[in-house]
């Protein structure tokens, strides 16, 4: 796909000026051209008057829409250099003509330099961080659906995030793609195939992947032999709080309106909570510190984490083929399956809501959007990772292309509907950093969590009234 839509930048690049300051097509001669037997054959107005960009597209349906804008220039603030990749093709440069810097700050000095440039009537045209609630709340943020038509096919994969984003009925930030699944769980393939079990794979694919399945596996599959209660093999390691999203809900909720909402006292929370303390406390759950390095010994079947773990702590595992992945296991209390999701928390765009240029940079994040999907519909690298050995593709990737390429087709390819999505609202609320220790260090200490959650319920609410009432 790299090929193809490097075919037509060159004709892109005699056009770009003008449908982009224009608005109009970039084709200067609207005579119609002839067919072989003579007969006028009409012109296509491929922007449909103007609604969108005159360019060639590889897929017709990620059609970019037109813009006309002040200057082709955006600035971006962020913690991180934007610029354009030289070997890739880029929609922003090469169709809508933008060149695009960085104004790079760190993530503590974001806040104090973003509202001196906004004080003096300097506003970047992007701000690139994460969802700043307290900036959007004091109006500094433009209503980016004012500018940008979200119900285009450019976004369509991205509706039902979207969908979640909304505060206050409106959407203050975006981002071009969105991160899904959280940790997950981990297995060594020989130590299963070893003790005759059922993989959590198999469970998975017969649809029968849920907490209690995963407890039970635990259960089964460790190996105390001399009965000493140190275990040759334990069951598993897992991390704290990954039940909570698998049970629907996070720590606090935004509906539409902007309304804050305490899920303390929900039983959504009160399953997780309690599942987690249940299994902590089971012999065959390995508690160490170094749980990751005692799975890749083989000291432990299943493991809870992230995928850029694989590299730094389970290299043996994936090079020996032994490396097995699943999605982290169903509550199955829930009709849906749900699973973490980070749309607009690590990284998310926003745009200055006295920005000058503001066209220009809602071009840019349709652009950013657009690139994201040619990226990801371009196989060459991937046949290239495919043709590696195990060992050559976790040095260089990361991971083996088999696990990449299945989770990549549950979560974001043909089955990515079997899963519903959980918005790491709490995040941006920085809410974790003040409250996780209270879910998931208390009950673990004997503390019945109904007694936790009646007490932490009214700090919850004050915590959510200050900050949604800051001046």
């Amino acid at each position: 796909m790299k090929k193809v839509f490097s075919t037509f930048l060159a004709v892109l690049m005699l056009c770009t000026v003008l449908t982009a300051c224009n608005n109009t097509s970039g084709n200067d001669d609207p005579t119609p051209t002839t067919a072989p037997d003579g007969t006028p054959t009409p012109s296509v107005d491929v922007t449909e008057g103007g609604k969108y960009m005159d360019a060639e597209y590889p897929y017709e349906t990620l059609k970019l829409p037109a813009y006309t804008f002040t200057a082709p220039t955006v600035t971006i603030i962020s913690n991180n250099d934007h610029k354009p990749d030289p070997t890739k093709a880029d929609a922003i440069t090469d169709i809508y003509g933008i060149s695009y810097q960085t104004k790079v700050t760190t993530v503590e000095q974001y806040a104090t330099t973003f509202i001196s440039m906004y004080m003096a009537d300097e506003s970047p045209e992007i701000c690139a961080f994460g969802t700043p609630i307290a900036m959007i709340n004091k109006g500094y943020f433009l209503p980016l659906e004012e500018i940008i038509d979200f119900s285009l096919p450019l976004w369509e994969e991205l509706s039902s995030s979207i969908e979640s984003i909304w505060y206050k009925n409106h959407i203050y930030s975006i981002n071009s793609s969105v991160s899904r699944g959280g940790s997950r769980i981990f297995f060594n393939k020989q130590l299963f195939e070893e003790a005759g079990m059922k993989t959590p794979l198999e469970y998975y694919e017969e649809g029968n992947w849920n907490w209690d399945t995963y407890r039970q596996l635990a259960m089964d599959m460790m190996v105390d032999s001399d009965a000493d209660g140190i275990p040759e093999i334990y069951g598993a390691f897992l991390e704290t709080g990954q039940f909570l999203y698998s049970s629907g809900v996070d720590y606090i909720s935004v509906e539409k309106d902007g309304t804050v909402i305490n899920n303390v006292m929900s039983e959504a929370i009160s399953r997780a909570v309690n599942i987690y303390t249940e299994m902590y406390d089971l012999p065959c759950m390995y508690i160490g510190n170094d749980g990751l390095k005692a799975f890749n010994s083989g000291s432990v079947a299943m493991a809870t984490s992230g995928m850029w773990t694989i590299k730094a702590y389970m290299s043996d595992l994936a090079k020996s083929g032994n490396l097995g992945v699943v999605p982290f296991p169903k509550d199955p209390a829930t009709e849906e399956y749900f699973i973490p999701e980070d749309f607009t928390t690590s990284v998310a765009y926003s745009i200055p809501s006295n920005s000058k240029n503001a066209n220009a940079a809602a071009a840019w994040l349709c652009g950013s959007r657009y690139n994201k999907i040619i990226d990801d519909l371009d196989t060459a690298d991937e046949e290239e990772w495919a043709s590696l050995s195990l060992s050559e593709q976790v040095d260089t990737y990361g991971y083996p292309y088999e696990i990449q390429q299945f989770l990549q087709n549950e979560f974001y390819g043909e089955n990515r509907d079997k899963f519903t999505g959980v918005n790491f609202v709490a995040m941006q609320f920085s809410f974790a950093n003040r409250f996780s220790g209270e879910f998931w260090f208390r009950p673990l200490m004997g503390e019945p969590w109904a007694t936790i959650a009646a007490e932490i319920e009214p700090q919850i609410n004050e915590f959510i009234d200050e900050l949604v009432n800051a001046e």
